[in-house]
């Protein structure tokens, strides 16, 4: 795939999968990026249809759920993106940020 050319990418497994009828690829970001939010990230992982980018989630190690949500408000003038999640994983090692194209969600 193209992108693994211009970014700082490797595919991960599953290596495709089928979500609300649309077919995506997961990738991790492993480039100079590691902070979000003055954060560091654990893993930031990526998830294509196509070329077109569709899900984007940060993972934080604990819960960090307050302190995320806390930031996200304190935000100014940045325009968000219109699909935002905030996910505790069950097991409540990660703390994930998740936005996606809004084309998955139309497709429920």
């Amino acid at each position: 795939m193209k992108f693994q050319e211009v970014f700082d990418l490797i595919s991960i497994p599953p290596y495709e999968f089928i979500e609300n009828g649309l077919l995506l690829e997961p990738y991790e970001y492993f480039g100079k990026i590691n902070e979000v939010l003055e954060l560091r990230t654990k893993h930031i992982l990526l998830y294509f249809n196509a070329d077109v980018l569709m899900r984007v989630e940060f993972l934080y190690p604990g819960n960090i759920l307050d302190f995320l949500k806390q930031k996200l408000e304190e935000m100014q003038g940045i325009e968000l993106p219109e699909y935002m999640m905030l996910i505790l994983r069950k097991d409540k090692k990660f703390s994930v940020l998740m936005y996606q194209n809004k084309k998955i969600i139309q497709n429920l």
